[in-house]
């Protein structure tokens, strides 16, 4: 994924571990001060939806039949999305740019 900040050009990598834990929509940008804008791959929210809603059904069913193995299945299906969106990072969406400027072109890759 294209870490470079739309404006100035620099390289925004190292926030990458922040974003993780607090995600904004918009933020400045470390070297110019100037708003960027978050750009999420519209893959990227499928995955989340997909992991995140299978958890929820496969534990609400381990829930109601007191299954563990369904249990076990919603914990593994929760880790199977987070692991993969690096994955899909670092092979589809090398090239998607991951800050635009606010009010560009949402859903879309600037370059």
């Amino acid at each position: 994924m294209d870490h470079r900040c739309p404006n100035c050009g620099k390289d925004l990598g190292s926030r990458k571990r922040v974003h993780a834990i607090i995600t904004r929509m918009e933020i400045d940008c470390s070297h110019c001060n100037s708003r960027i804008r978050l750009n999420v791959h519209p893959l990227e929210l499928r995955i989340v939806f997909l992991s995140f809603g299978s958890f929820i059904v496969l534990l609400a069913f381990a829930y109601s039949l007191q299954s563990n193995a369904l249990a076990l299945l919603a914990l593994i299906a929760g880790v199977a999305g987070t692991v993969a969106l690096p994955v899909l990072e670092r092979t589809r969406l090398r090239t998607w740019a991951r800050y635009i400027r606010p009010g560009g072109d949402s859903g879309r890759n600037p370059t």
